[in-house]
């Protein structure tokens, strides 16, 4: 019974009450779901629900890994950020009800990645000795940090589509295409456009023909749909590391999006690392403090 409790209320130690009881809803959700796919045999949604229940455990590994105390809004955001892509927008198909779902999740990670990769690169930057990190190269570290996590996660909806069965790169009806492929021996660029039917035939297990037939043009699996989430995410990263470069060349003097503070145990505060306000994303900013030897960021 212990080992069951322990599994739903698993989060990081400074999480409180709230977020606690939204991970228990969101476990026992994906539990059951887990548990309704089994009979009807959707061994990729079961696959990608346990993936979910992995994923939820991030905030924790971060915090054990790094030793950084992550605030509850932001630890709030990653589950609700997990739960929505997966559970919501793969299962609920909540990507088909709202065309913009998915548009609007990469946007959001890029900005959030691109603002956790600056927290920590600034901290380092400002902490360790003989380290003077010029504000431009924190802004492209924080760019890239931004990117590369957009790419591990089309990463992760590429493994959930290549061995789960899955869709989560999505697939488009496309009118035209440029392919080498088809004319193999002058390896020329052969563009054909204006497609108006594509029609697929494969074999089932006893060695029948099935014909598959789309309409309106030919099936893209998934290229488009990942440059677009990528492109998104590019958004988002790039207009953190403008924020970040502005802050760290200004030092706040003329940008009043933020506010600095450190402190530490024993001494007045200084000025230090404080995101004061996102003000279209957040209520409250992020501000990054170190006590006791541990980073510990808070919202």
């Amino acid at each position: 019974m212990n080992i069951i409790k322990r599994f739903f209320t698993s989060s990081t130690t400074t999480a409180n009450k709230k977020i606690v009881v939204v991970y228990v809803i969101f476990r026992v959700i994906a539990v059951f779901m887990l548990i309704n796919q089994i009979p009807m045999q959707r061994w990729g949604d079961a696959l990608l629900l346990i993936l979910t229940l992995v994923l939820f455990a991030i905030p924790q590994l971060v915090e054990r890994v790094f030793k950084i105390e992550i605030p509850n809004l932001l630890e709030l955001i990653i589950i609700v950020f997990i739960f929505s892509s997966t559970i919501l927008g793969e299962l609920s198909d909540f990507y088909g009800y709202f065309k913009m779902w998915d548009t609007a999740l990469h946007t959001l990670n890029g900005f959030l990645a691109a603002g956790i990769g600056f927290s920590l690169v600034y901290l380092l930057n400002r902490n360790a000795e003989g380290m003077n990190l010029s504000p431009i190269f924190l802004a492209i570290v924080t760019f890239f940090f931004s990117m590369t996590v957009g790419v591990m996660w089309e990463f992760f909806e590429y493994s959930a589509d290549r061995w789960g069965n899955l869709d989560m790169q999505k697939d488009r009806i496309v009118q035209e295409i440029s392919s080498v492929s088809i004319d193999v021996e002058s390896n020329a660029v052969y563009r054909i456009e204006d497609i108006q039917r594509t029609v697929i035939e494969s074999k089932d297990p006893s060695g029948d023909i099935i014909e598959t037939v789309i309409d309106h043009g030919y099936l893209d699996i998934g290229i488009i749909d990942t440059m677009k989430d990528l492109f998104v995410n590019l958004i988002g990263a790039i207009v953190f590391s403008v924020l970040g470069y502005l802050y760290a060349r200004h030092d706040q003097k003329k940008i009043g999006l933020f506010g600095i503070s450190y402190l530490k145990k024993g001494s007045q505060s200084e000025k230090y690392f404080l995101f004061k306000r996102w003000n279209f994303l957040f209520h409250e900013g992020v501000q990054l403090m170190k006590r006791k030897g541990t980073f510990i960021l808070v919202i």
